[in-house]
């Protein structure tokens, strides 16, 4: 099997045509971004997302079915800061090692848990500048706050999805 030098920026979306569309693909081809896509009923063709998807939308913001327009903008500023708050104060273990042991296959993890803003001031790939704009936001953030906040916005997303639901 022929391996393809990787681009610079590329998206790996699934099937849906929620991603697979010609908006989507003139805007990709027009940024110069190279797009494959995984293959339908194949669920480990994309699991790094699906990964995220079980680890960060459903334990954040539930298996609710959200189909309401009006709760996007929720769902926008929810994220936004979650991912503020995972980054800067969740910390997690990377798997280092993958060894199969017989039938099973053992895992081992990092020693010690660390967060990825942590990851990132250890990098020696990431310039002094950046590092230090992290380090000024990070001063600025509360866990406590942005916790208060994401409660929040989750309580007005499940309250608008179903008065949405009310309305129809």
């Amino acid at each position: 099997r022929e391996t393809l030098p990787v681009p610079l920026v590329h998206i790996h979306p699934d099937s849906g045509t929620e991603f697979l569309n010609g908006i989507l693909f003139g805007w990709c081809k027009e940024h110069d971004i190279t797009m494959t896509r995984s293959e339908p009923y194949k669920k480990n063709d994309n699991h790094f997302v699906e990964e995220r998807n079980n680890h960060v939308v459903r334990k954040y913001v539930g298996y609710a079915r959200l189909d309401c327009r009006h709760v996007i903008p929720l769902l926008n500023d929810y994220y936004e800061i979650l991912s503020v708050y995972l980054n800067h104060f969740q910390a997690n273990k990377r798997m280092i090692a993958k060894t199969r042991v017989g039938s099973k296959i053992v895992k081992t993890y990092e020693p010690t848990p660390i967060t990825p803003y942590q990851r990132m001031l250890a990098r020696d790939d990431v310039s002094e500048e950046v590092k230090e704009t992290l380090r000024r936001d990070h001063a600025t953030l509360n866990p406590l706050v942005l916790k208060r906040k994401l409660d929040t916005l989750k309580r007005d997303i499940i309250r608008f999805n179903r008065d949405c639901g009310n309305r129809s």
